[in-house]
């Protein structure tokens, strides 16, 4: 497993990026900006290890800030995926386990799903993993 985290100013962990069964893995924890997550994801497709990945899982289960976040962040980020999502086979699990987060990343579902990006929103992080690795139907 490649793991690399993102530290902010006060040297909390707000974004992790893993790279594991050739996933990537992006986990907003805590109180981070949406710079943090363009950052983690830039570096970590970056970097040799992570090419052939099969897909990006997108974990929002222990985010604090998605809760300020409005509409057309999550519109934007999605975007923003869309932009790489040739370094994660086009296809992105996005994972929130309460109905706040789970409804934000249906909305970021819509904005993937529009930019030809294979998603789908999950409560646990298991049947994610299981998704990506099963590959396109």
């Amino acid at each position: 497993m490649h793991r690399c985290t993102r530290l902010d100013s006060s040297g909390l962990m707000p974004v992790n990026f893993e790279f594991t069964d050739r996933i990537i893995v992006l986990r907003m924890i805590d109180l981070y900006a949406p710079a943090d997550i363009q950052k983690a994801l830039l570096q970590g497709v970056a970097d040799p290890r992570t090419s052939g990945a099969v897909g990006l899982l997108f974990d929002v289960s222990r985010s604090k800030s998605l809760r300020t976040r409005t509409s057309d962040d999550v519109i934007a980020m999605g975007y923003f995926l869309a932009q790489h999502a040739d370094s994660f086979a086009r296809r992105v699990a996005l994972v929130g386990f309460d109905d706040f987060p789970y409804g934000m990343m249906r909305m970021g579902r819509v904005t993937l799903e529009h930019e030809g990006i294979t998603s789908e929103v999950f409560r646990e992080e298991t049947p994610a993993r299981k998704w990506l690795l099963q590959g396109p139907s």
